[in-house]
């Protein structure tokens, strides 16, 4: 798999590139980088199976999936099984989502089958099947809420486009509506949450970013090993400006592309826990959580600020965290 560079600003000048390396690794290391568990969401909707082997595939990935973000990040899950429960099911499990107060994130899976007719992807469960429309209608019911979607069907590459905006990362198992073969995406997606070989930035926790590009490699490794034709090329629409996946795609053309992406700050795994020794280094460390929230908010505010406004704001926390690690160090190291 393709090791890309450690995430930083390319245009920054060189204080803040060098504050950038020191800091992101600090800052994906750290509790404060996570968002509150109580403020995300996460639904993981499987659909019909059509064969035994293809239904137990998509209810294990689903089973995985609940317990990754129920027991290991804490999250609030709605779990629908497409077998039993209906459409309406679905759409009553939207209206409660988007009346939820105070969502920070909401986490969408579909994992199953699904086609494309008369011009519109749809999910296949019992009865009529969800479309794209009712897809969108719910996100859209969302509105300024990060959303992650994960479609981890056959044909759910037209979601990509169809769904892309401002604070939303859409992630597909195919890259069209032609990829019509079950994908094999989910069974290494969810591998990389567990795989340090995904955590390329040697943080201790596995980006949705991270969780794709291993995910991307894995299923090309797959076919090639088995020497098929590859069926399926996963996409990553993100923030409804960046789209990887495609032949032309902007990591390759510049690493540095992802320090922008929302997708390398979503996580699938609970951050790492540090405890500290000394009374001087906890209150630092409190400090540092207020700094790093600010960074990510920063971050997230980038495409409304003028670029020099956002890079003198970025320096200036930069160098406050790096003041505060620094005297977290020497905290812990006193006698």
């Amino acid at each position: 798999m393709r090791q890309y560079a450690r995430i930083r600003e390319i245009d920054a000048n060189p204080l803040v590139k060098g504050l950038l390396v020191f800091s992101f690794l600090l800052l994906f290391s750290s509790p404060a980088a996570a968002q509150a568990a109580e403020t995300r969401v996460c639904l993981v909707i499987t659909g019909l199976g059509g064969l035994p082997e293809y239904e137990e595939n998509f209810l294990d990935w689903g089973g995985e999936t609940q317990t990754i973000f129920q027991d290991q990040l804490g999250s609030k899950v709605y779990y629908l099984d497409g077998r039993s429960q209906k459409k309406t099911d679905i759409l009553d499990t939207f209206k409660t989502i988007s009346s939820s107060a105070s969502l920070d994130e909401v986490w969408i899976f579909l994992i199953g089958h699904a086609s494309y007719d008369n011009g519109h992807y749809k999910f296949n469960i019992s009865g009529p099947d969800l479309t794209d429309d009712e897809i969108k209608t719910f996100l859209d019911s969302l509105g300024d809420t990060r959303v992650f979607l994960i479609a981890a069907t056959s044909t759910s590459g037209v979601l990509a486009s169809q769904l892309t905006r401002t604070n939303r990362v859409i992630v597909t198992a195919t890259r069209s509506q032609t990829e019509n073969q079950p994908p094999l995406f989910m069974s290494f997606f969810l591998e990389a949450v567990a795989s340090t070989a995904a955590d390329t930035d040697k943080s201790g926790r596995v980006s949705l970013l991270e969780a794709y590009l291993f995910s991307q490699q894995k299923v090309a490794d797959w076919f090639e090993e088995k020497g098929r034709i590859l069926t399926e090329h996963p996409l990553l629409e993100d923030n409804g400006r960046t789209r990887l996946g495609d032949k032309e795609d902007p990591l390759q053309q510049n690493p540095g592309t992802r320090a922008s992406l929302l997708a390398s700050m979503a996580y699938l795994s609970p951050p790492l826990e540090r405890i500290y020794t000394s009374r001087r280094a906890e209150e630092l460390a409190g400090e540092r959580v207020g700094i790093e929230r600010e960074i990510e908010d920063l971050k997230f505010r980038k495409s409304q600020l003028p670029e020099s406004q956002y890079y003198s704001q970025l320096e200036a926390l930069l160098v406050k965290l790096a003041t505060l690690m620094e005297g977290i160090e020497e905290a812990e190291e006193a006698p």
